[in-house]
């Protein structure tokens, strides 16, 4: 019956969604550039799909021509996109909110009862708070449904954790973790490096350690701490010598002190889980991991953490709005925690446009005040709970990252700097403090628990229960608004033009510039990265069937080549491309030459032209390795397609089909296969031993 509970819960939650049935977009223009992104990716695989009968390598209407399967966003392959197709972009990104939504708080509630001991209604009440909480909803109207993809963290901890010794469970851990992979982004690395941090503390605890688990928790963390120290002064001085020293000091420690040897001990078979779980992950996920080694060399990412010389000591001279970066102090974070997003942000002005947010964007976590108050009742018992205190001392790890310099010892600085990737989180808060949410949450339902056992059975217990359940109304009604405010508004409907490109101007004059020119004059201006109008977002050109050169994406291609047919100015007036030679040309075309026919699809690119000499036949499309056609060799002029073709009539077809993308979804075909049968033998095992 909780199950049930929850699941009446979630779609509750999910009706204020629905408000609007086809609203997709806030009134924020600024934070719809990050959500219509994300949902770009949903039109662009149901278009390719549906309308063009092409399972989506490459897309045309993306940067000049993106291997978009590579693209950590991209969603083509993974579960997420059944209700995309089946019921359009809008209605299906609303029911993949409520399932994961779903899905996380049923991990809160198998966490608490499984792992840490709650009674059901304990962890019943941890779950609803973590569904009611105004986490999820701040983060879908600030723009990033990638932070979706962290509610999988509570079901792969609690699979991870479980003391049942069934191998085929982290199997299905696995399988949870890959939707992170798949299409999650940041919340990849993220979830893993807390599940290590999970694993280390909670393998690492005395089970006998009846008095004082939080002093051993904190012990066992500050073991972690040797070796994850050492990587950061090492990255932050510039010398390795932090790095040989330090891991000398921490391999002796656990090799030669009796605590160490202890310790290393009970976490080699955690290590052994955690091990499989990313083996399981990452082999389902070979062509996500394929596609992200090819955009590491030929991609560029220019989100990254820029005060890198605030991360240890305050900077007086750093950047001046911080607040982004951690929270400002205790105030601050009970604020932010009990409080949601507001709906109308306040922005400073960059080159007369809305620039950067002025206030916090990514620190609400909206338990409200009641909620509030019982998650810090409960988290000092969760600390003094031998089952417990892993979980409160990661939660309060993860707090003091998300203060960083603020709260010393900077735990920012010496839990993530030296890890790649994790290092570069810009807005640390925006990707760390849903661990303190989900902390909070199972602290308030061992708050409920320790009230319960303090009153006699009977009315008053009844009563109590009653008055803790009615306390989740506070989050749902303050919360339930912020769904609404998401999915304000509805796309407008475009028509489908024939195929053509585009790129963003500041104004009409950057016409008559060279296409280099304006790349510079643009990335001097950031034009790219703030307010658009809807004739130059991606999101809006895709059903229109004109591509997006400038789109974006903050992970794009370090070269886009493709040459717009028309501007797009910032009040979205259309200027054509006095410089454009169309989507094909050939190179010093004679009187006898002519293209016929032609067309630009995702994965293939064909052509019939008639040639009266040899020459040159050019796709307005960026090259990428991996194009293939029988009539010769696929050659870049001026980082474009093109290939060289003798006299005569030809049909040109270009296919795109990369090597290791394509060994990277039969890789993943073949793990789906593999562990699917590992999953089911190790399920019938388990049940005929219970037998």
């Amino acid at each position: 019956w909780p199950y049930v509970v929850l699941a009446i819960a979630c779609i509750g939650i999910g009706l204020g969604m629905f408000k609007v049935p086809m609203g997709i977009a806030s009134g924020d223009e600024f934070r719809n550039n990050d959500w219509l992104n994300c949902r770009s990716f949903d039109v662009l695989t149901r278009r390719a799909l549906l309308e063009d009968g092409e399972f989506p390598l490459r897309t045309h209407l993306l940067g000049g021509g993106f291997p978009v399967i590579a693209h950590p966003s991209d969603g083509s392959w993974a579960p997420t996109i059944l209700p995309v197709l089946l019921f359009g972009d809008v209605i299906g990104v609303k029911i993949n909110i409520i399932v994961f939504l779903l899905l996380g708080a049923i991990g809160v509630l198998q966490l608490g009862r499984r792992v840490l001991g709650l009674s059901t209604r304990g962890s019943l009440f941890a779950g609803l708070l973590f569904a009611f909480s105004g986490w999820l909803p701040s983060m879908l109207l600030v723009g990033f449904y990638n932070q979706l993809f962290f509610l999988i963290c509570p079901l792969v901890l609690y699979l991870l954790l479980d003391h049942r010794d069934q191998p085929h469970r982290l199997v299905a851990a696995g399988f949870f973790l890959l939707l992170a992979l798949q299409q999650g982004g940041h919340a990849f690395p993220a979830v893993v490096f807390f599940c290590g941090l999970a694993c280390w503390l909670f393998g690492g605890r005395k089970e006998s350690d009846q008095s004082g688990p939080f002093r051993h928790s904190l012990l066992v963390l500050g073991m972690l701490l040797l070796w994850t120290a050492p990587p950061a002064f090492a990255r932050g001085t510039g010398s390795w010598v932090p790095l040989a020293v330090g891991w000398a000091v921490a391999l002796t420690i656990h090799l030669r002190t009796t605590p160490g040897r202890q310790l290393t001990a009970r976490l080699r078979p955690w290590g052994l889980r955690l091990t499989l779980l990313l083996l399981v992950a990452c082999s389902l996920g070979s062509a996500r991991l394929a596609g992200l080694g090819m955009l590491q060399e030929d991609g560029k990412y220019e989100h990254k953490l820029q005060r890198r010389d605030a991360l240890w000591f305050p900077d007086p001279h750093g950047s001046p709005h911080p607040e982004e970066r951690f929270y400002e102090g205790l105030t601050d974070f009970l604020e932010t925690a009990s409080g949601r997003v507001p709906k109308d942000m306040e922005y400073g002005f960059t080159w007369g446009r809305q620039g950067d947010p002025i206030g916090h964007e990514y620190a609400y976590l909206g338990l409200t005040l009641p909620g509030l108050i019982l998650s810090l009742i409960g988290l000092p018992l969760l600390l003094r709970d031998p089952r417990g205190s892993w979980l409160g001392v990661a939660g309060l790890a993860m707090l003091g990252v998300c203060f960083g310099w603020r709260a010393p010892p900077d735990l920012h600085f010496l839990l993530t700097w030296g890890i790649p990737t994790l290092e570069a989180f810009s807005q640390p808060i925006k990707y760390w403090n849903f661990f303190v949410l989900l902390t909070l949450a199972l602290a308030a339902g061992r708050a409920v628990d320790w009230l319960m056992e303090r009153l006699p059975r009977g009315r008053g217990v009844s009563l109590l229960t009653a008055c803790l359940f009615a306390l989740l109304l506070a989050p749902y009604l303050q919360n339930k608004q912020v769904y609404e405010d998401t999915f304000e508004f509805p796309r407008p409907q475009d028509l489908s033009e024939p195929y053509s490109q585009m790129m963003l101007i500041a104004e009409k004059d950057w016409s008559a510039m060279s296409l280099a020119g304006i790349q510079s004059a643009s990335e001097s201006l950031h034009l790219r990265d703030y307010v658009r109008p809807d004739e130059a977002s991606e999101y809006g050109n895709i059903p229109r069937n004109i591509g997006t050169v400038d789109w974006y994406g903050s992970l794009v291609l370090a070269q886009e080549n493709a040459i717009p047919g028309h501007f797009v100015t910032l009040e979205g007036d259309r200027v054509e491309n006095p410089n454009a030679s169309g989507e094909i040309w050939i190179e010093e075309a004679g009187p006898k030459d002519e293209v016929t026919d032609f067309k630009i699809g995702h994965n293939k690119l064909w052509a019939e032209v008639t040639l009266g000499r040899e020459r040159r036949i050019v796709f307005n499309q960026n090259w990428l390795e991996g194009f293939q056609t029988d009539l010769g060799t696929v050659e870049s002029h001026g980082g474009l397609l093109s290939i060289v073709l003798p006299a005569g009539e030809h049909r040109v077809e270009l296919s795109y089909r990369p090597t290791n993308l394509l060994l990277g979804l039969a890789g993943s075909a073949i793990a789906l296969v593999f562990w699917s049968l590992v999953f089911f033998r190790g399920r019938r095992q388990a049940r005929s031993e219970r037998h």
